[in-house]
């Protein structure tokens, strides 16, 4: 290969790399205190953009031309030979079975293999199945790759660039500038315009952060600008903003999604620049561990995600540190192996620049075939439950036939009246609330209409009273109207939805299809069951940050909301609602999902439910599922709820059988 010159190794930027990556580790395992830790992304796009600009321009420089094939064959041999081992190992899990949850392996792997992850996440359709993974806190292995994918576009694109204008004048900066102004204040735009998730993923979005480091290795080039010794303290300043970005940037919200991410790398080109000069910040991120870190930092980026995806709570066990430590110490040793075994051989194997290129365009074409051949495509898992075994008829244009209670015979007997409670929370009337044990059927004189509305675990639910009533239709019968991560708290985001967009079908679905179906269907009772929805953490300002359901803002907006839709009920003309007190999840969340699991979060839900039951007596009777769950015992059954969540087919058909046909009927006719 051509020979050139190179830039000065400077151990402190690997240091940069280290701080940035376990940064990223420890966001991605969920640390509390690290919820922006995804700006060590940000971090490496600046370093990257620094240094690729630098060795171009050097090399332009020593040989009169930045030679594309061998520039082209470096990139290669240094990214590619560690990307296809991490693919090899998460499709081999896969094969086995580890990540069975995951919809969409082929479309991911594909989108790693072809470098356009970011654009196949952008523009991918979510699945009821990728929302449910979502709503557990589950990951793909392959989520990751987006970051890698707009590097290397960059890494394609920019020689020629470089070229281009290195061909026009040797003074590049000027250049490098106006296309660095363009980048920054195109950022803000395409997230006004195209939205958040344009704002992280599209790499126009994303191409000022390397574009910022670029000018500044222009700025440094031969001497340009020859910065004064007291541009060392800028390392500190920028390794504070940096810092403080990690720790108090929201996870899914805030400036990284609004298009000020190019602002920020202004934090990176400081430390940088400030690590030119000798200082106390560039002698500590040069000690040895960090400098070592560093130097695998590629391989860490590479396999911690699929790592943490695997190694979960569920299948391992232990506590938040132990299961930290254990994932953090595969990781190192999986990228201590690819770089001594893998990495460097490739590296150090030097023939014409032909020869790489070629093997590794071959190598990406049939890995790609094997993976549309060999991978489960998405969409083959199960989906949610049907649930139309019971339809609800039609009503004709006049009365229905009046629903009353007739003598029972034989083996449905009269329900129990209902029972008498007093929310925790407040000075409000007392609450009709159904008891906790076996419920039976009252005998009516016509099926019982039943409307189901909620979210994913009001599907699953609706399918197993769906199924009872096929098998009752003298009962009941029912329509479902539920709708995936569909809320009553319609306000506010919640921080860990990241791209998933719960909004548009939830809002499809509480303000098109159930006025419509309440209006044809004229229910006689509207089931409502929301179980992790409303008591997720949620943001409405900036300003307020992120509130927990503990908070008395938080609760008194989703008292507003709950009482809203009571309300709009009643005027649809809905005489009956039963407000479903579900079952505590028992799910192995992961990362800042964990938090789901703290059963007091519930507590304030039901509170809010059962005032808003004693705000609308005779119309709203409270059915408390998790206590009868409880009372009997199943509630940590996985054969009741393999995903700690939803239930099982022949779970919901026994909740119906048991509790919640006679509950909702009796609140029909009682109510």
């Amino acid at each position: 290969m051509s020979s050139r010159r190179t830039i000065a190794y400077q151990p402190a930027l690997d240091g940069v790399r280290a701080l940035a990556v376990a940064a990223v580790l420890a966001f991605h395992g969920g640390a509390s205190w690290m919820t922006g830790g995804y700006v060590g992304v940000s971090v490496f796009f600046t370093l990257s953009g620094y240094l690729i600009t630098s060795l171009l321009l050097v090399e332009h420089d020593s040989t009169g031309t930045v030679a594309l094939g061998p520039f082209y064959a470096r990139r290669m041999k240094r990214l590619l030979p560690a990307s296809l081992v991490c693919l090899a190992l998460v499709l081999g899990a896969a094969a086995l079975g580890a990540f069975d949850h995951v919809t969409t392996l082929r479309r991911d792997a594909l989108g790693a293999l072809l470098q356009v992850a970011n654009w196949v996440k952008l523009f991918g359709d979510a699945s009821y199945a990728d929302l449910t993974n979502a709503t557990l806190g589950r990951v793909g292995p392959l989520e990751h790759y987006w970051s890698l994918a707009i590097e290397e576009q960059f890494y394609w694109v920019w020689p020629l660039v470089i070229r281009a204008v290195l061909r026009r004048t040797r003074r590049p900066l000027g250049p490098i500038a106006v296309m660095t102004a363009v980048a920054v204040a195109a950022a803000p735009v395409i997230a006004g315009v195209w939205g958040p998730d344009a704002a992280y993923w599209a790499t126009p979005a994303r191409l000022g952060e390397i574009l910022v480091g670029a000018l500044l290795a222009a700025v440094l080039h031969r001497g340009v600008v020859v910065p004064p010794p007291a541009t060392r303290h800028l390392a500190a300043v920028g390794l504070v903003v940096i810092g403080w970005a990690a720790v108090t940037w929201p996870s899914a919200s805030g400036p990284a999604y609004s298009g000020w991410l190019p602002v920020f790398a202004l934090a990176s080109v400081a430390l940088i620049l400030g690590l030119q000069q000798d200082s106390p910040v560039r002698r500590v991120l040069s000690v040895p561990p960090l400098v070592w870190l560093g130097t695998i930092s590629y391989g860490v980026y590479l396999f911690h995600w699929p790592v943490f995806a695997l190694v979960t709570a569920d299948r391992v066990g232990g506590g938040v540190i132990g299961l930290t430590v254990l994932r953090v110490a595969i990781t190192l040793v999986l990228a201590v192996v690819s770089a001594r075994f893998v990495e460097r051989p490739v590296r150090r194997w030097s023939p014409e620049w032909g020869r790489p290129l070629a093997l590794g365009g071959a190598i990406t074409l049939v890995a790609s075939a094997i993976v549309v051949v060999a991978v489960q495509p998405a969409g083959a898992v199960q989906t949610a439950p049907a649930t139309d075994l019971a339809p609800i008829e039609p009503a004709a244009s006049g009365a229905l036939e009046p629903l009353a209670v007739v003598p029972s015979s034989g083996s449905t007997t009269v329900a129990p009246a209902p029972t008498v409670s007093s929310p925790a929370a407040a000075e409000t009337a007392p609450t009709v609330s159904t008891p906790v044990g076996t419920v039976a059927v009252p005998a009516v004189t016509r099926p019982v209409r039943i409307i189901v509305v909620g979210d994913s675990t009001a599907t699953y639910t609706a399918a197993g009273l769906s199924a009872w009533a096929a098998d009752h239709p003298a009962s009941a019968q029912v329509a479902d109207a539920s709708q995936a991560g569909c809320g009553l708290l319609r306000s506010g985001v919640v921080p860990t939805d990241g791209s998933i967009d719960w909004t548009s079908p939830c809002s499809d679905a509480l303000d098109v299809r159930l006025p419509a179906m309440v209006r044809d269907l004229r229910p006689d009772v509207v089931m409502v069951m929301v179980t992790m929805r409303d008591v997720e953490d949620r943001s409405w300002s900036d300003a307020e940050g992120v509130l927990t359901p503990f908070d008395p803002r938080f609760r008194e907006r989703l008292l507003a909301d709950y009482r809203a839709f009571a309300d709009s009920l009643a005027a649809q003309g809905v005489e009956d609602i039963a407000w479903v007190l579900p079952p505590n999840p028992v799910a192995a969340f992961q990362g800042a999902q964990r938090v789901m699991l703290d059963p007091d979060r519930y507590e304030v839900q039901f509170d809010v439910i059962r005032q808003v039951a004693a705000e609308h007596v005779g119309s709203v009777t409270v059915v408390d599922l998790n206590g009868w769950l409880n009372e009997n015992g199943p509630a940590d059954d996985a054969s009741w709820r393999p995903d700690g969540l939803h239930w099982s087919p022949e779970a919901a058909y026994t909740v119906a059988e048991d509790y919640l046909a006679g509950s909702v009927v009796t609140a029909a006719v009682d109510g």
